[in-house]
């Protein structure tokens, strides 16, 4: 009997073991693919526009999605030339936090490339009503709906632009600028009917709503890229990466002030962001470094300072 509560015991103790074992055991990261990452554009389904991503866009994303996957595999700590862990964040050889280029990324090819689409649809419109209809769509892509909202509530609905929409408005250069976006809108409402003024909000608000993706990605360009020359962290290359999603993003912001039918920045110019070595970019402190001059150009392009935006 005791030899049997014995034998009992003894494979007890196995079993709790093999199962703390098994605890112990990191999970196998989750493959993702880029549909379940736009997915947590929560707000497009809401508001009833097709999550449509650009179509030459779409390759860079998939692309980056493969590498995500691949480097989530890895448990090792990053090093210069090889990907893995930095602190909390999972980095790529060259030191960027992949998925950030494709959240930041899709704010230009999704919510800004279907704002655009929207945009010329009711520029080209022949009545109210095709312009109404066409400015709720360009409307939808970056907020969602008319309503005012706080940046929590962007948060919470999974609106990227919407959220960073209100910190840009709490900068002292573009102070407001969420109330400037809004009333480009009541603008365009009033004037379905009349295409010259209406014509006219949407430049204005084409304005507003390509410069605090600009502003943004200086801010993180700039502030961040002098901060991993500091400390080569996790959080500081995390917020770094989203400076170059943004930049990325530009390619799609119109720019109505300059030569018709441009961009302000070319999809090669966008792209190169991207493929920066943020190691040897953090080795860099001459002032004069691809992150510097890539903040410098942005800014100017969008007629703020580098100072502005830190």
């Amino acid at each position: 009997m005791k030899k049997s509560i014995l034998l009992l015991f003894v494979f007890s103790l196995l079993a709790v073991s093999c199962s703390k074992n098994n605890s112990d055991t990191p999970p196998t990261p989750k493959v993702v693919t880029l549909n379940d990452i736009i997915k947590e554009f929560t707000f497009l389904e809401k508001a009833g526009v097709n999550p449509e991503v650009n179509t030459a866009a779409k390759k860079d994303l998939e692309a980056w999605v493969v590498e995500l996957n691949r480097i989530n595999k890895v448990k090792t700590k990053a090093t210069e030339g090889k990907a893995g862990k930095l602190g909390k964040r999972v980095v790529n050889a060259k030191g960027v936090e992949t998925v950030q280029l494709i959240k930041k990324g899709l704010i230009g090819a999704l919510q800004l490339n279907g704002f655009n689409n929207a945009s010329m649809e009711g520029v080209r419109a022949k009545d109210g009503q095709g312009r109404k209809a066409a400015l709720n769509r360009a409307v939808a892509y970056i907020l969602g709906d008319g309503k005012k909202k706080s940046r929590d509530q962007f948060s919470k609905e999974g609106n990227a632009f919407g959220k960073y929409m209100m910190s840009v408005a709490k900068s002292a250069r573009f102070k407001d600028i969420d109330k400037d976006i809004y009333a480009a809108i009541e603008r365009a409402e009033k004037n379905t009917n009349n295409p010259k003024e209406f014509g006219a909000a949407l430049v204005q608000l084409n304005d507003y709503v390509t410069t605090v993706v600009a502003f943004r990605g200086v801010h993180y360009l700039a502030g961040y890229g002098a901060k991993v020359r500091e400390d080569f962290n996790g959080e500081n290359v995390h917020e770094l990466s989203e400076g170059l999603g943004f930049a990325y993003s530009l390619q799609f912001a119109y720019n109505l002030y300059g030569e018709k039918n441009k961009y302000y920045l070319t999809a090669k110019e966008a792209k190169a962001f991207t493929t920066v070595d943020l190691w040897k970019e953090a080795k860099d402190k001459s002032g004069n470094s691809f992150l510097d001059k890539g903040a410098e150009k942005i800014a100017k392009l969008f007629r703020f300072t580098v100072a502005d935006a830190k």
